[in-house]
């Protein structure tokens, strides 16, 4: 062998030497070992995980994997949320000790939202509306949250940051840790075999944008920061193949939400599940970096000197000598630190104990040198004047429906006869007459659509039922759509408008839209034309309203289960 030769091979041999010698190191690596005392602050505390996909969207694994995983896992709770439905509902309820929770993550046109207790399974669809999501979940019961958004995607990336409404944010998710960790993920992948905690560890990324935002929201309203693992368990390897990596079992150890509960958790379905939802709407909870070190023996609460006692996701009226502490079984070397709106006011050790300067939001961090991600972050405790948290509280309110601005002119009262016609698929079915003489408002005539959707086939793909007008219209100068609307049930429909767009396929119009909701009431709707939308690929970008073609009514596969059957009634379509 020429001396170049063995030249080569004294490196190759060193290089293998010094790359098998670092694998071995990471191999060996085990969570940080924990100092302090346990907090005796008269809490009890559960643990688990949120924001996880099964196949019943596009998760790896069956809602009974997941539920064994958390198990295995050592989790309290597991909340599954597919995209855009609740099917998970029927695995609601407590499985050898974990209690499971049904959510959904729907998509919306500003991002998508998580949401969480949610109480039943609608028969309409989610609509893709930001506003009518955050609704939907709040009438089905339940609570949102912006999902990954600071995703590196452009379409998971959240927009909506002027949503009304007290929804919260994903301060940490899994999904975006990924799309962030670029090169990193080669020595995710290479070490998962090894040691798959501290492989996943490696794709953690610094927080600073989000805890940046989360401030700047804080400053307003209360806001609750939560982990979302977004787990899949399924990683696409191409359009028709994808490999089971990473496993839930080893997501669900990577970061955790720990719950403070005023009682443990006691068995009863219906009893836990109202504590653990109680304490994720409130923000009552911490997100602890379980991977690096166990995390469940965090604690964070103010006091005053007459012994009361507040902790995270909680308000407290400002008064003299309120006093925070923060500690308990902390990494060694780690650093906790009390941040008063958003910036760090004081720094211990295994515990800090220091005097409120006065009103802020307090929110405390336990960092660790060499992570780019806090090993615990606190929720909240807002401290301020009584009228500061009633103004906080106002800010954080639920909108009041779109009402018309100005006199509405009345283009339909559907009495005796209408300029409006009915239409539906081959297969679907819609009741004439369409006119019912005394189901309008106090009595008087009305439009019905009485349906039955039918299943879409590879024959009729597209199936609908739908309320047409023809008339061409000139609509300048109008701010917008106002009817009445009433259902035998919590429908959804869509409101369109087509304008005039002659580069559209659909035969020279453009279909602008929004979704409406029936409640067995009747209710006055108005339907802002600012608020309409297009998915049209060859859209003009404008709703031109000299050249309105068609007002519609439809009920489709988008806005309605397919198999749906029910009732609408229509009163008064005009314009303000």
């Amino acid at each position: 062998m020429s001396r170049r030769g063995r030249l080569w091979g004294v490196l190759l041999l060193a290089a293998l030497v010094v790359s098998g010698a670092w694998l071995a190191h990471r191999a060996r690596w085990r969570p940080l070992a924990l100092a302090g005392e346990i907090p005796a602050d008269g809490y009890a505390r559960a643990s688990g995980v949120v924001h996880v996909h099964t196949t019943l969207s596009d998760g790896g694994g069956a809602p009974e994997e997941v539920i064994a995983a958390a198990r295995a896992s050592g989790l309290d709770f597991v909340a599954i949320s597919d995209h855009n439905n609740v099917d998970a509902l029927r695995f609601e309820g407590r499985h050898d000790g974990v209690l499971v929770l049904a959510g959904s993550e729907l998509s919306t046109a500003a991002g998508h939202i998580l949401g969480l207790g949610l109480e039943a399974d609608p028969l309409y669809r989610f609509s893709g509306g930001a506003v009518d999501g955050l609704l939907d979940i709040r009438d089905l019961g339940g609570f949102g949250f912006a999902a990954h958004p600071f995703s590196t995607r452009d379409d998971l990336r959240f927009t909506g940051w002027d949503l009304p409404g007290p929804w919260g944010i994903e301060l940490i998710n899994g999904d975006s840790e990924w799309r962030k960790a670029g090169p990193r993920l080669l020595v995710t992948v290479g070490l998962y075999g090894l040691n798959p905690r501290y492989a996943l560890l490696q794709t953690l990324n610094p927080a600073d944008v989000a805890l940046a935002r989360w401030d700047q929201m804080l400053a307003r309203r209360d806001v609750v920061g939560l982990y979302g693992a977004d787990a899949h368990s399924r990683l696409p390897v191409t359009r028709s193949f994808a490999l089971r990596f990473p496993s839930y079992e080893s997501l669900f150890s990577l970061a955790r939400n720990h719950l403070l509960l005023d009682e443990p958790l006691g068995g009863s379905f219906e009893a836990d599940r109202e504590a653990v939802l109680g304490a994720l709407r409130r923000g009552r909870f911490y997100l602890g970096l379980d991977g690096l070190a166990p995390a469940d023996g965090f604690s964070f609460t103010v006091r005053s000197t007459t012994g009361r006692q507040w902790t995270m996701g909680e308000s407290v009226s400002l008064e003299d000598d309120l006093v925070a502490r923060a500690g308990g079984r902390v990494p060694r070397g780690g650093r906790v630190r009390l941040l008063r709106d958003g910036r760090v006011i004081a720094e211990a050790g295994e515990a800090l104990e220091a005097p409120l300067p006065g009103p802020g939001v307090y929110r405390v961090e336990v960092r660790v040198e060499g992570w780019p991600v806090p090993w615990v972050l606190s929720n909240p405790v807002s401290v301020f004047d009584t009228t500061t948290l009633a103004a906080r509280e106002r800010a954080a309110a639920w909108p009041d429906p779109p009402v018309p601005k100005g006199p509405v002119e009345v283009l339909d009262s559907f009495e005796g006869h209408t300029v409006f016609v009915s239409g539906h698929d081959p297969a679907s079915e819609m009741d004439e007459p369409i006119l019912d003489p005394t189901g309008g408002v106090g009595g008087g005539g009305a439009a019905r659509i009485a349906f039955h959707l039918a299943e879409p086939t590879p024959a009729q793909p597209h199936v609908f039922v739908a309320l047409v007008s023809w008339e061409h219209r000139d609509l300048t100068g109008k701010q917008g759509l106002a009817f009445q609307i009433r259902g035998d049930g919590v429908f959804r429909t869509w409101v369109q408008v087509r304008d005039e767009n002659p580069a559209s396929a659909d035969e020279g119009t453009e279909w602008w839209f929004d979704s409406v909701k029936t409640s067995p009431e009747w209710r006055e709707v108005a339907v802002p034309f600012e608020s309409l939308r297009s998915i049209n690929p060859t859209t003009d970008g404008q709703l031109d309203l000299d050249k309105v073609r068609a007002i519609v009514f439809v009920i489709d596969k988008g806005a309605m289960k397919p198999g749906s059957r029910g009732t609408i009634w229509i009163d008064d379509v005009g314009v303000y």
